[in-house]
Protein backbone atom coordinates (compact mmCIF):
# COMPACT_ATOMS: atom_id res chain seq x y z
CA UNK A 1 0.00 0.00 0.00
CA UNK A 2 0.93 3.63 -0.48
CA UNK A 3 0.31 5.19 2.94
CA UNK A 4 0.42 8.84 4.00
CA UNK A 5 0.85 9.50 7.72
CA UNK A 6 0.03 12.91 9.18
CA UNK A 7 1.69 13.50 12.54
CA UNK A 8 2.90 16.80 13.96
CA UNK A 9 5.63 14.90 15.82
CA UNK A 10 8.03 12.43 14.25
CA UNK A 11 11.71 11.42 14.20
CA UNK A 12 14.05 12.66 15.61
CA UNK A 13 11.45 13.25 18.33
CA UNK A 14 10.79 10.16 20.43
CA UNK A 15 7.23 9.03 19.58
CA UNK A 16 5.83 5.57 18.90
CA UNK A 17 4.68 6.62 15.46
CA UNK A 18 8.37 6.36 14.48
CA UNK A 19 8.44 2.59 14.91
CA UNK A 20 4.98 2.22 13.32
CA UNK A 21 6.12 3.98 10.14
CA UNK A 22 9.40 2.05 10.15
CA UNK A 23 7.64 -1.30 10.45
CA UNK A 24 5.19 -0.47 7.66
CA UNK A 25 8.14 0.38 5.42
CA UNK A 26 9.88 -2.88 6.39
CA UNK A 27 6.80 -4.79 5.30
CA UNK A 28 7.10 -3.30 1.83
CA UNK A 29 4.62 -0.43 2.02
CA UNK A 30 5.43 2.99 0.62
CA UNK A 31 5.23 5.38 3.57
CA UNK A 32 5.28 9.19 3.53
CA UNK A 33 5.09 11.15 6.79
CA UNK A 34 3.91 14.77 6.77
CA UNK A 35 5.22 16.35 9.95
CA UNK A 36 6.53 19.57 11.50
CA UNK A 37 10.00 20.62 12.54
CA UNK A 38 11.40 18.78 15.58
CA UNK A 39 10.72 21.20 18.45
CA UNK A 40 8.88 19.04 20.99
CA UNK A 41 11.78 18.14 23.29
CA UNK A 42 13.60 21.48 23.46
CA UNK A 43 10.66 23.79 22.55
CA UNK A 44 12.90 25.33 19.88
CA UNK A 45 13.80 24.23 16.37
CA UNK A 46 17.36 22.79 16.13
CA UNK A 47 19.80 24.83 14.05
CA UNK A 48 20.18 22.11 11.44
CA UNK A 49 16.45 22.38 10.60
CA UNK A 50 16.24 26.16 10.28
CA UNK A 51 16.25 28.27 7.13
CA UNK A 52 14.45 25.65 5.03
CA UNK A 53 17.09 22.99 5.61
CA UNK A 54 16.30 19.26 5.87
CA UNK A 55 12.71 19.67 4.68
CA UNK A 56 12.95 16.30 2.95
CA UNK A 57 14.52 13.34 4.73
CA UNK A 58 14.64 9.56 4.66
CA UNK A 59 14.32 7.58 7.88
CA UNK A 60 14.40 3.76 7.87
CA UNK A 61 12.81 3.63 4.44
CA UNK A 62 10.23 6.30 5.28
CA UNK A 63 9.93 9.52 3.28
CA UNK A 64 9.63 12.55 5.56
CA UNK A 65 8.16 15.87 4.48
CA UNK A 66 8.57 18.69 7.00
CA UNK A 67 6.36 21.76 6.85
CA UNK A 68 7.29 25.09 8.47
CA UNK A 69 5.97 25.82 11.96
CA UNK A 70 6.28 28.39 14.73
CA UNK A 71 8.31 26.84 17.57
CA UNK A 72 6.56 25.81 20.80
CA UNK A 73 8.72 27.97 23.10
CA UNK A 74 6.96 28.61 26.42
CA UNK A 75 3.48 29.70 27.37
CA UNK A 76 -0.02 29.14 26.04
CA UNK A 77 0.27 31.82 23.36
CA UNK A 78 3.22 30.25 21.55
CA UNK A 79 1.80 26.77 22.05
CA UNK A 80 -1.39 27.85 20.26
CA UNK A 81 0.67 29.42 17.44
CA UNK A 82 2.67 26.20 17.17
CA UNK A 83 -0.46 24.10 16.73
CA UNK A 84 -2.08 26.54 14.31
CA UNK A 85 1.05 26.91 12.17
CA UNK A 86 1.32 23.14 11.67
CA UNK A 87 -2.35 22.87 10.69
CA UNK A 88 -2.03 25.71 8.19
CA UNK A 89 1.29 24.63 6.65
CA UNK A 90 0.38 20.95 6.44
CA UNK A 91 -3.06 21.75 4.98
CA UNK A 92 -1.49 23.86 2.24
CA UNK A 93 0.87 20.99 1.47
CA UNK A 94 -1.87 18.34 1.31
CA UNK A 95 -3.99 20.67 -0.81
CA UNK A 96 -1.40 20.85 -3.59
CA UNK A 97 0.90 17.81 -3.20
CA UNK A 98 0.89 14.95 -5.68
CA UNK A 99 -1.22 12.15 -4.24
CA UNK A 100 -2.70 10.14 -7.09
CA UNK A 101 -1.21 6.84 -5.92
CA UNK A 102 -2.14 7.15 -2.23
CA UNK A 103 -4.15 4.18 -0.92
CA UNK A 104 -4.80 5.19 2.70
CA UNK A 105 -4.29 8.08 5.14
CA UNK A 106 -3.35 7.62 8.78
CA UNK A 107 -3.47 10.40 11.40
CA UNK A 108 -1.48 10.01 14.60
CA UNK A 109 -3.75 12.24 16.69
CA UNK A 110 -2.08 13.45 19.83
CA UNK A 111 -2.97 16.95 21.03
CA UNK A 112 -4.63 18.84 19.56
CA UNK A 113 -7.25 17.16 17.37
CA UNK A 114 -6.74 20.01 14.87
CA UNK A 115 -3.71 18.22 13.44
CA UNK A 116 -6.17 15.93 11.64
CA UNK A 117 -7.34 18.80 9.43
CA UNK A 118 -4.50 18.43 6.85
CA UNK A 119 -5.40 14.74 6.51
CA UNK A 120 -9.05 15.67 5.94
CA UNK A 121 -7.97 18.10 3.22
CA UNK A 122 -6.12 15.25 1.51
CA UNK A 123 -9.04 12.87 1.97
CA UNK A 124 -11.39 15.40 0.36
CA UNK A 125 -9.03 15.66 -2.63
CA UNK A 126 -8.43 11.97 -3.31
CA UNK A 127 -11.40 10.23 -1.65
CA UNK A 128 -9.31 7.59 0.14
CA UNK A 129 -9.87 5.97 3.51
CA UNK A 130 -8.73 7.94 6.54
CA UNK A 131 -7.95 6.22 9.86
CA UNK A 132 -7.50 8.51 12.84
CA UNK A 133 -5.61 7.11 15.82
CA UNK A 134 -7.02 8.89 18.85
CA UNK A 135 -4.61 8.94 21.78
CA UNK A 136 -5.86 12.23 23.30
CA UNK A 137 -9.55 13.02 23.75
CA UNK A 138 -10.79 16.36 22.51
CA UNK A 139 -12.25 18.64 23.69
CA UNK A 140 -11.81 16.84 27.05
CA UNK A 141 -8.07 17.54 27.03
CA UNK A 142 -8.79 21.27 27.34
CA UNK A 143 -9.71 20.67 30.97
CA UNK A 144 -6.06 20.02 31.74
CA UNK A 145 -5.54 23.72 30.86
CA UNK A 146 -8.40 24.71 33.21
CA UNK A 147 -10.81 25.43 30.35
CA UNK A 148 -14.32 24.68 31.63
CA UNK A 149 -17.10 23.01 29.65
CA UNK A 150 -19.22 26.15 29.55
CA UNK A 151 -16.51 28.43 28.22
CA UNK A 152 -16.85 29.69 24.62
CA UNK A 153 -13.47 28.14 23.74
CA UNK A 154 -14.54 24.69 24.96
CA UNK A 155 -17.83 24.89 23.07
CA UNK A 156 -16.07 25.99 19.88
CA UNK A 157 -13.54 23.14 20.09
CA UNK A 158 -16.38 20.72 20.87
CA UNK A 159 -18.15 21.60 17.62
CA UNK A 160 -14.90 21.37 15.69
CA UNK A 161 -13.95 18.04 17.29
CA UNK A 162 -17.32 16.57 16.35
CA UNK A 163 -16.79 17.55 12.73
CA UNK A 164 -13.26 16.15 12.61
CA UNK A 165 -14.00 12.80 14.26
CA UNK A 166 -17.14 12.26 12.20
CA UNK A 167 -15.37 13.09 8.93
CA UNK A 168 -12.95 10.18 9.44
CA UNK A 169 -13.75 6.70 8.12
CA UNK A 170 -12.37 4.98 11.24
CA UNK A 171 -11.48 6.31 14.67
CA UNK A 172 -9.09 3.90 16.39
CA UNK A 173 -8.92 4.36 20.16
CA UNK A 174 -6.14 3.58 22.63
CA UNK A 175 -8.49 3.05 25.60
CA UNK A 176 -11.98 1.55 25.76
CA UNK A 177 -13.40 4.46 27.82
CA UNK A 178 -12.74 6.66 24.77
CA UNK A 179 -15.59 4.85 23.04
CA UNK A 180 -18.27 6.18 25.38
CA UNK A 181 -16.92 9.72 25.26
CA UNK A 182 -16.70 9.82 21.46
CA UNK A 183 -20.21 8.44 21.10
CA UNK A 184 -21.91 10.58 23.75
CA UNK A 185 -19.96 13.83 23.56
CA UNK A 186 -18.69 13.91 19.98
CA UNK A 187 -21.65 11.99 18.51
CA UNK A 188 -19.44 9.54 16.60
CA UNK A 189 -21.16 6.52 15.05
CA UNK A 190 -20.21 3.46 17.12
CA UNK A 191 -19.47 1.51 13.93
CA UNK A 192 -16.55 3.86 13.19
CA UNK A 193 -14.83 3.24 16.51
CA UNK A 194 -12.27 0.44 16.79
CA UNK A 195 -10.05 -0.50 19.75
CA UNK A 196 -6.32 -0.43 18.96
CA UNK A 197 -4.16 -0.33 22.13
CA UNK A 198 -0.74 1.26 21.83
CA UNK A 199 2.14 -1.12 21.30
CA UNK A 200 5.49 -1.15 23.01
CA UNK A 201 8.81 -2.27 21.59
CA UNK A 202 9.99 -5.50 23.22
CA UNK A 203 13.03 -3.86 24.78
CA UNK A 204 13.03 -5.49 28.17
CA UNK A 205 12.82 -9.23 27.54
CA UNK A 206 16.33 -9.67 28.92
CA UNK A 207 15.55 -7.99 32.26
CA UNK A 208 12.24 -9.71 33.01
CA UNK A 209 13.89 -12.23 35.30
CA UNK A 210 16.70 -10.00 36.51
CA UNK A 211 16.20 -8.17 39.79
CA UNK A 212 18.60 -5.58 41.14
CA UNK A 213 19.29 -6.26 44.80
CA UNK A 214 20.30 -3.00 46.45
CA UNK A 215 18.93 -3.51 49.91
CA UNK A 216 15.58 -1.80 49.50
CA UNK A 217 12.34 -1.88 47.50
CA UNK A 218 12.51 0.49 44.53
CA UNK A 219 9.28 2.05 43.24
CA UNK A 220 9.59 3.69 39.81
CA UNK A 221 7.36 6.20 38.04
CA UNK A 222 8.41 7.11 34.48
CA UNK A 223 6.66 9.72 32.39
CA UNK A 224 5.21 13.20 32.33
CA UNK A 225 4.91 14.97 35.67
CA UNK A 226 1.83 17.14 35.16
CA UNK A 227 -1.48 17.83 36.82
CA UNK A 228 -3.15 14.88 35.10
CA UNK A 229 -0.57 12.39 36.45
CA UNK A 230 -1.33 13.34 40.08
CA UNK A 231 2.18 12.76 41.47
CA UNK A 232 0.96 14.46 44.65
CA UNK A 233 -0.78 11.19 45.46
CA UNK A 234 2.54 9.30 45.43
CA UNK A 235 4.28 11.88 47.60
CA UNK A 236 1.47 11.97 50.17
CA UNK A 237 1.42 8.18 50.27
CA UNK A 238 5.16 8.11 50.97
CA UNK A 239 4.70 10.52 53.87
CA UNK A 240 2.39 8.00 55.57
CA UNK A 241 4.88 5.14 55.33
CA UNK A 242 6.87 4.41 58.50
CA UNK A 243 10.19 6.26 58.38
CA UNK A 244 12.10 3.08 59.08
CA UNK A 245 10.74 1.29 56.00
CA UNK A 246 13.48 0.49 53.50
CA UNK A 247 12.31 1.85 50.16
CA UNK A 248 13.05 4.44 47.49
CA UNK A 249 10.77 6.17 44.99
CA UNK A 250 12.36 7.11 41.64
CA UNK A 251 10.54 9.74 39.53
CA UNK A 252 11.85 9.94 35.95
CA UNK A 253 10.42 12.69 33.79
CA UNK A 254 9.53 16.37 33.76
CA UNK A 255 6.45 18.47 33.24
CA UNK A 256 4.40 21.40 34.45
CA UNK A 257 4.18 20.09 38.04
CA UNK A 258 7.82 19.11 38.50
CA UNK A 259 8.83 22.14 40.55
CA UNK A 260 5.70 21.86 42.67
CA UNK A 261 6.42 18.20 43.39
CA UNK A 262 10.05 18.92 44.25
CA UNK A 263 8.95 21.65 46.68
CA UNK A 264 6.40 19.27 48.21
CA UNK A 265 9.08 16.63 48.81
CA UNK A 266 11.23 19.26 50.52
CA UNK A 267 8.34 20.46 52.65
CA UNK A 268 7.49 16.92 53.81
CA UNK A 269 11.16 16.09 54.40
CA UNK A 270 11.19 13.12 52.03
CA UNK A 271 14.42 13.93 50.17
CA UNK A 272 16.05 10.69 51.32
CA UNK A 273 13.12 8.62 50.01
CA UNK A 274 12.04 10.31 46.76
CA UNK A 275 14.55 10.97 43.96
CA UNK A 276 13.92 13.13 40.87
CA UNK A 277 15.92 12.38 37.72
CA UNK A 278 14.37 14.70 35.15
CA UNK A 279 13.67 13.63 31.59
CA UNK A 280 15.91 11.02 29.94
CA UNK A 281 16.03 9.85 26.31
CA UNK A 282 14.10 6.71 25.49
CA UNK A 283 17.30 4.74 24.92
CA UNK A 284 18.41 5.44 28.50
CA UNK A 285 15.22 4.26 30.19
CA UNK A 286 16.24 0.62 30.40
CA UNK A 287 18.56 1.29 33.35
CA UNK A 288 15.66 2.75 35.32
CA UNK A 289 13.31 -0.08 34.41
CA UNK A 290 15.95 -2.58 35.52
CA UNK A 291 16.24 -1.15 39.03
CA UNK A 292 12.46 -1.19 39.51
CA UNK A 293 10.93 -3.66 41.92
CA UNK A 294 7.48 -2.18 41.34
CA UNK A 295 6.11 0.47 38.98
CA UNK A 296 3.75 3.24 40.06
CA UNK A 297 0.82 4.32 37.89
CA UNK A 298 -1.31 7.34 38.84
CA UNK A 299 -3.86 9.59 37.19
CA UNK A 300 -6.32 12.09 38.56
CA UNK A 301 -9.92 10.93 38.87
CA UNK A 302 -13.27 12.49 38.12
CA UNK A 303 -13.16 12.91 34.33
CA UNK A 304 -12.66 10.92 31.13
CA UNK A 305 -8.92 11.66 31.03
CA UNK A 306 -8.62 9.83 34.34
CA UNK A 307 -10.36 6.81 32.81
CA UNK A 308 -7.73 6.25 30.12
CA UNK A 309 -4.84 3.82 29.87
CA UNK A 310 -1.50 5.70 30.15
CA UNK A 311 0.92 4.74 27.38
CA UNK A 312 3.62 3.89 29.94
CA UNK A 313 1.57 0.91 31.11
CA UNK A 314 2.67 -1.29 28.21
CA UNK A 315 6.32 -0.60 29.02
CA UNK A 316 5.74 -1.51 32.66
CA UNK A 317 4.25 -4.86 31.67
CA UNK A 318 6.99 -5.48 29.11
CA UNK A 319 9.60 -5.25 31.87
CA UNK A 320 7.92 -7.99 33.90
CA UNK A 321 7.50 -5.93 37.06
CA UNK A 322 4.38 -5.62 39.23
CA UNK A 323 2.32 -2.43 38.88
CA UNK A 324 0.77 -0.49 41.74
CA UNK A 325 -1.85 2.01 40.63
CA UNK A 326 -3.94 4.78 42.12
CA UNK A 327 -6.11 5.00 39.05
CA UNK A 328 -9.58 4.32 37.68
CA UNK A 329 -11.04 3.17 34.37
CA UNK A 330 -9.13 1.24 31.73
CA UNK A 331 -5.89 0.97 33.72
CA UNK A 332 -7.63 -0.52 36.74
CA UNK A 333 -9.44 -2.98 34.49
CA UNK A 334 -6.13 -4.01 32.92
CA UNK A 335 -4.34 -4.50 36.23
CA UNK A 336 -7.21 -6.66 37.46
CA UNK A 337 -7.52 -8.65 34.23
CA UNK A 338 -3.78 -9.26 33.87
CA UNK A 339 -3.35 -9.89 37.62
CA UNK A 340 -0.16 -7.87 37.36
CA UNK A 341 -0.33 -5.87 40.57
CA UNK A 342 -2.62 -3.91 42.88
CA UNK A 343 -4.88 -0.92 42.39
CA UNK A 344 -6.67 1.64 44.54
CA UNK A 345 -8.99 4.48 43.54
CA UNK A 346 -7.48 7.54 41.89
CA UNK A 347 -6.23 10.04 44.45
CA UNK A 348 -6.60 7.71 47.45
CA UNK A 349 -3.12 8.25 48.87
CA UNK A 350 -3.95 6.56 52.16
CA UNK A 351 -4.90 3.30 50.42
CA UNK A 352 -1.89 3.66 48.12
CA UNK A 353 0.38 3.97 51.14
CA UNK A 354 -1.08 0.79 52.63
CA UNK A 355 -0.48 -1.11 49.39
CA UNK A 356 3.09 0.20 49.16
CA UNK A 357 3.73 -0.96 52.71
CA UNK A 358 2.32 -4.38 51.91
CA UNK A 359 4.61 -4.70 48.88
CA UNK A 360 7.61 -3.69 50.99
CA UNK A 361 6.76 -6.29 53.63
CA UNK A 362 5.79 -9.15 51.29
CA UNK A 363 7.60 -8.44 48.05
CA UNK A 364 8.20 -12.09 47.10
CA UNK A 365 4.46 -12.48 46.58
CA UNK A 366 4.50 -9.75 43.94
CA UNK A 367 7.29 -11.11 41.75
CA UNK A 368 4.81 -13.51 40.16
CA UNK A 369 2.42 -10.66 39.39
CA UNK A 370 5.19 -9.07 37.37
CA UNK A 371 5.49 -12.22 35.27
CA UNK A 372 1.72 -12.23 34.79
CA UNK A 373 2.04 -8.74 33.35
CA UNK A 374 4.78 -9.83 30.96
CA UNK A 375 2.59 -12.63 29.60
CA UNK A 376 -0.29 -10.20 29.16
CA UNK A 377 2.00 -7.84 27.24
CA UNK A 378 3.01 -10.64 24.86
CA UNK A 379 -0.64 -11.35 24.08
CA UNK A 380 -1.92 -7.79 23.75
CA UNK A 381 0.72 -5.11 23.21
CA UNK A 382 3.40 -6.28 20.77
CA UNK A 383 4.20 -4.28 17.66
CA UNK A 384 3.30 -7.19 15.36
CA UNK A 385 -0.19 -7.34 16.82
CA UNK A 386 -0.59 -3.56 16.49
CA UNK A 387 0.54 -3.47 12.83
CA UNK A 388 -1.70 -6.40 11.86
CA UNK A 389 -4.74 -4.69 13.37
CA UNK A 390 -3.85 -1.34 11.80
CA UNK A 391 -3.53 -2.89 8.35
CA UNK A 392 -6.93 -4.49 8.73
CA UNK A 393 -8.40 -1.07 9.54
CA UNK A 394 -6.72 0.61 6.56
CA UNK A 395 -7.77 -2.15 4.20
Amino acid sequence: MNIVIVSQYFYPEDFRINSVAEELAKQGHSVKVITGLPDYTASTVPKEYRWFRKRREQYAGVQIVRVPIIARRKGVFFRALNYASFVLSASLYTLFCGAKSVDAIFVNQTSPVLQAIPALVLKHRIAKKLVLYCSDLWPESLKAWNVGEHSPLFQFVLRLSRKIYNACDTVAITSEPFREYLMETCLVDSRKIQYLPQHFEDLYADICNQWTENGCIDFVFAGNIGSVQNIDCIIRAAKLLPKEENYKIHLIGNGSELEHCQAMVQELNLQDKIIFYGRHPFEEMKKFYQIADCFLLTLRGGDFIGQTLPAKTQGYLCAGRPVLGAIDGAAKMLIDEADCGECVSAGDYKALSEKMNNIIQHFDIYRQKGQNGRRYYEKQFTKNRFIATLMNLMN
